[in-house]
């Protein structure tokens, strides 16, 4: 059967990831750091020799995979970081105690989009694209791909840690048929420790 492996990446550090600000949909570009952790996981990803490049359209998705790949870059809005309502541009301190049940997977915010719909529309995003068969890169945020795991493998929020930023995730499907999905690597970065990348052949 031909088969789709979804290279999901998380873009890289904003100045609001180093203060730990929820960023949702707010539009914040990459820091100087974030283009640094880009540019080191760029061989990474090259390893895997991506047909396509999809992306969220926020600025910090759309400037990292710019840096990870030559391709044309395709936008999808169903992408997107979740909309997190009046919580976008707070940090955990100022959330208080409710936010750990949120990063569980347990909550939403006032004015949040639910996190169901956010499944939702990432599955109907992957579903799209598993064909043709192929290397897809997928560049988005934390979320998004906390929302993929979900919906791919049944991998819920609270028995994962969270990926970290410039960081590559791959599921491989049954082009068309997101039921047969695999997680092949998770959350895997330059500094990633006793991993060996082993691509397989197309």
């Amino acid at each position: 059967m031909d088969t789709t492996r979804f290279l999901l990446v998380r873009h890289g550090q904003t100045a609001w990831t180093v203060e730990r600000r929820l960023q949702g949909q707010t539009d914040i570009p990459l820091d100087e750091l974030g283009i640094q952790q880009a540019e080191a996981l760029r061989p990474i990803v090259q390893e895997f020799a991506p047909d396509r490049v999809l992306a969220s359209p926020a600025l910090r998705a759309t400037e990292t995979a710019q840096i990870l790949s030559d391709l044309r870059t395709t936008f999808d809005e169903r992408l997107k970081e979740a909309n997190l309502g009046t919580w976008e541009g707070l940090t955990p301190d100022e959330i208080g105690p409710v936010y750990s049940q949120w990063r569980a997977g347990h909550f939403d915010p006032p004015g949040a989009e639910p996190r169901v719909e956010l499944v939702e529309r990432v599955a109907a995003a992957l579903q799209d694209e598993s064909v043709p068969a192929g290397n897809v890169l997928v560049v988005t945020h934390g979320g998004v791909i906390r929302a993929a795991l979900d919906a791919l493998i049944g991998l819920k929020t609270e028995n994962i840690v969270p990926v970290s930023p410039a960081s590559l995730t791959v599921v491989e499907v049954t082009a068309g048929d997101l039921v047969q999905a695999k997680l092949q690597h998770y959350n895997l970065s330059p500094s990633s420790k006793n991993i060996q990348l082993q691509p397989e052949a197309r």
